[in-house]
C-alpha cells in the first residue's frame, strides 16, 4: 500500500481512473455501434492484472501496456493469476480465490478454490472464468457458479457470444457452455479414435484433427466437412487459442516449428494459400498464444519471448525477467497478450502489432521498521538569574531584577465535538445466489452500517422475502420453482431506516441431477445377407441433466470382433460394420447413457442368426 505524499494522492486518485476508463469504454461502444443482443450492453476488461506474493498486491498494468496504475492490499493469497470481469477482479490462489472491487480496491469476499491445480483462465463475456481441467471443473467467478464437466477437460476455448467450447478427453465428445448456463451440452463427438485440438476461427469453433491432417468447423450436433492442414501436424501441437488474420497458428515443440495454415478451406470463398514453416531458434518451446495479428511463443531454454507477424516475419525477441520457472502466455479481455513473470514483479505486455513492452510492477518503498521516529519536543530551560554587566569607568547601567519564572500555561482540551446523526447503512457487497433443487443460497458481505449497527438484511424475491439477523451473511430459500429464473435483492436496516439494495445475477433452481436412466427398446437389426448389423434404442432418462453420450460397445460369443463407440448425447442408433463377415456367430450389444452426474444402468441386447 502507498502511503504519504504523491502515493497516497494516486491511490486516492486510482478508483476514479478506473472508473473513469471503463466509462469511456462504454462510450466508445456506444459510438462505435457495438450493440448487446439481450438488451444491455458488455465490454472487453481493459489492462491486466497481476499478484506480487512477495509483497501481497495485485497491480493492474494500464491499457496501454506502459505502467501499473492501481494496486490492491492481498496478503497471503498465494501465488497464482489474476483474472477480472467488468467490476472485480480475482487473485486465483492454490487453495482459495480473493475477490476485490476494482473500484473500491479493497478485498471484498474469499472463497475456497474448486480444486488443487493450477486452472486455466479466460477473460470473457459471462465470465471470467477458472478452468480446473484434471478436476473436470468450471468456475464462473463473480457469482460462486460451479459447474461440473463430468471428466477430465482438454483445450477451452470461447467465442465473441460468450460461449466456452470444450473436449472431454475421456469420452472423446466436443462441449458447450452457453453465457449464464449452469449446465454443459455435448452435443458433437469426435471422430472415433482421432486426436485434435480446439481453436477459433473468424469467432467460430474449430476442431483440429491432428490425426487424419484436417480442420472442421463445429455445428450444432456434429463437425463440418473437413478441410485439409496440407501438411503434418504432430498430436503434441499446441495451437492458438484464435486465428492469426485468418490462419492457425500452430506450435510444433519438438520440430521447433511456427506452423500457418490458411482457413481459406474451411469456407472455400477462396483458394487457401500454401502453409507456412517458420523455424525457430533451438530450445524448449511451452506456449503460444495470438491477439489477432501477431503470434507470442516462449523459449523456456533462453527464457525468451518471441512475436512473429501474420506473414511468420519475427517481430520482437526478449528476454523474460523474473526467473527460470515456466511463464505463462494470457490473452486478456482486451486481446492483448501478456506474459507474467515468475516473480510477479515484472508483466510483458504483446501489442496488436507485435511490439512488446515490460512493466515492473513492484509499487513504492513501504517505511520499514528501521525508520527513527521524529524527536519529541523539549521544554526550554527555566530562566536563571543573569551577572550585571561589568563597570566600564564609572559608566553604570541599570539592572532589571531578574523575572519570577511562571508555570506553564495549561492547555484547554479541544471542544468536544457532537455525536453525527446516524444515517441508514450502506449496500451490502458482493451479493450472489447458487442455485439447488428447488431452492437457493444467498449470501453478501456486510453493509457500511453509517453510525448505528445494521440490525437486520431483508432478502426479497419474486413471490417472496425473509428478514434475518444483522449478523447473518448467508441464507438458503426453498420452495422455489424448478425451471424459474430469480434474482434475489438484499438490503441492509439500521435504527436510521433501510438502505441500497444490491441484487444478485439470474439463477434457475434444477432438480437434482443423478445418473441417467437406461436406454429403451434396445433393438437390433441383421440378417445373415449382410455383415452390419443396425442397432437402435430410445432415448434414456435425463434425470435432471442433459444426456451427453451414450457409450455402444458389442463383442461375439466367442470373444472376437469386440469394439465400442461413443455417440453424441441425441443419437439414437449406430451401425455396426462386419459383425458377422461370414460367420454367424451370435453377438451383444450393449448401450449406456451418460450425462454431467456420470453413467446410469446398460441395456443389453443378444442377437442370433436366424434359423
Amino acid at each position: 500500500m502507498i502511503r504519504g505524499g504523491k502515493g497516497a494522492a494516486w491511490r486516492a486518485r486510482a478508483p476514479i481512473a478506473l472508473a473513469v476508463a471503463a466509462c469511456l469504454a462504454v462510450v466508445g461502444l456506444a459510438v462505435g455501434g457495438a450493440a448487446d443482443p439481450l438488451g444491455g450492453f458488455a465490454f472487453s476488461p481493459a489492462g491486466h492484472w497481476v499478484y506480487n506474493p512477495q509483497l501481497g498486491v495485485a497491480f493492474h498494468v494500464s491499457s496501454g501496456g506502459d505502467r501499473a496504475d492501481a494496486q490492491v492490499d492481498v496478503p497471503g493469497a498465494g501465488p497464482g493469476p489474476v483474472v477480472q470481469g467488468d467490476t472485480h477482479g480475482f487473485v486465483i490462489g492454490p487453495s482459495k480465490i480473493v475477490e476485490f472491487g476494482k473500484s473500491s480496491l479493497t478485498v471484498e469476499n474469499t472463497t475456497a478454490a474448486p480444486a488443487d491445480e493450477l486452472p486455466v483462465t479466460l477473460e470473457v463475456r459471462g465470465g471470467p472464468y477458472v478452468v480446473y481441467r484434471q478436476a473436470g471443473t468450471i468456475a464462473r467467478l463473480g457469482e460462486s457458479a460451479v459447474i461440473p464437466a463430468g471428466g477430465p477437460i482438454g483445450d477451452v476455448v470461447a467465442t465473441g457470444d460468450g460461449k466456452l467450447w470444450l473436449q472431454r478427453t475421456d469420452a472423446g465428445l466436443l462441449c458447450e457452455l452457453p453465457e449464464q448456463a449452469d449446465r454443459l451440452s455435448c452435443p458433437v463427438a469426435q471422430p472415433q479414435g482421432h486426436r485434435g485440438r480446439l481453436t477459433v476461427v473468424a469467432d467460430r469453433p474449430v476442431f483440429v484433427d491432428t490425426t487424419d491432417d484436417t480442420m472442421r468447423t463445429i455445428e450444432a450436433t456434429e463437425l463440418g466437412r473437413p478441410a485439409p492442414l496440407e501438411l503434418d501436424v504432430p498430436d503434441t501441437a499446441q495451437l492458438a487459442s484464435t486465428d492469426v488474420v485468418g490462419q492457425l497458428a500452430i506450435l510444433d515443440a519438438p520440430g521447433q516449428k511456427l506452423l500457418l495454415v490458411d482457413t481459406a478451406g474451411l469456407a472455400k470463398d477462396r483458394p487457401p494459400v500454401r502453409p507456412r514453416t517458420i523455424p525457430l531458434p533451438p530450445g524448449d518451446y511451452t506456449g503460444i498464444e495470438s491477439s489477432g495479428g501477431v503470434v507470442a511463443v516462449v523459449n523456456r531454454t533462453t527464457h525468451t519471448l518471441h512475436t512473429f507477424d501474420s506473414a511468420g516475419v519475427p517481430r520482437t525477441q526478449r528476454p523474460i525477467p523474473g526467473g527460470d520457472s515456466k511463464p505463462p502466455l494470457v490473452k486478456g479481455g482486451d486481446s492483448r497478450v501478456y506474459v507474467d513473470g515468475a516473480d510477479g514483479a515484472h508483466v510483458m505486455v504483446v501489442d496488436h502489432d507485435g511490439g512488446v513492452s515490460e512493466v515492473p510492477v513492484t509499487g513504492d518503498r513501504k517505511p520499514g521498521n528501521d525508520q527513527k521516529p521524529p524527536p519529541q519536543q523539549q521544554q526550554p530551560p527555566a530562566a536563571t538569574p543573569q551577572a550585571p554587566p561589568p563597570v566600564v569607568g564609572d559608566e553604570r547601567k541599570p539592572v532589571a531584577p531578574p523575572k519570577k519564572p511562571q508555570p506553564p500555561t495549561q492547555q484547554q482540551p479541544p471542544p468536544t465535538k457532537a455525536a453525527l446523526p446516524a444515517s441508514p447503512p450502506g449496500a451490502p457487497r458482493s451479493v450472489t445466489a447458487t442455485a439447488d433443487d428447488g431452492a437457493a443460497a444467498v449470501s453478501w458481505g456486510a453493509a457500511a452500517p453509517n453510525g448505528a449497527p445494521v440490525t437486520s438484511y431483508r432478502i426479497s424475491w419474486a413471490g417472496g422475502g425473509k428478514t434475518v439477523d444483522g449478523t447473518q451473511r448467508s441464507i438458503r430459500i426453498g420452495g422455489l420453482a424448478n425451471g424459474t429464473a430469480y434474482v434475489f435483492t438484499v438490503v441492509a436496516v439500521n435504527r436510521a431506516g433501510d438502505g441500497p439494495g444490491v441484487s444478485s445475477r439470474a439463477v434457475t433452481p434444477r432438480a437434482a441431477v443423478s445418473p441417467p436412466g437406461k436406454p429403451g427398446n434396445l433393438a437390433i437389426e441383421a440378417t445373415t445377407k449382410h455383415t452390419w448389423a443396425k442397432v437402435t434404442w430410445t432415448a434414456a432418462a435425463p434425470n435432471g441433466a442433459p444426456v451427453t453420450a451414450y457409450y455402444v460397445s458389442w463383442v461375439r460369443d466367442d470373444g472376437s470382433r469386440r469394439g465400442s463407440r461413443v455417440m453424441a448425447g441425441n443419437a439414437t442408433t449406430y451401425t455396426i460394420q462386419d459383425i458377422w463377415d461370414g460367420k454367424d456367430i451370435p453377438f451383444t450389444v450393449t448401450v449406456t447413457a451418460e450425462n454431467s452426474a456420470g453413467k446410469g444402468p446398460s441395456a443389453s441386447a443378444h442377437k442370433a442368426p436366424p434359423s
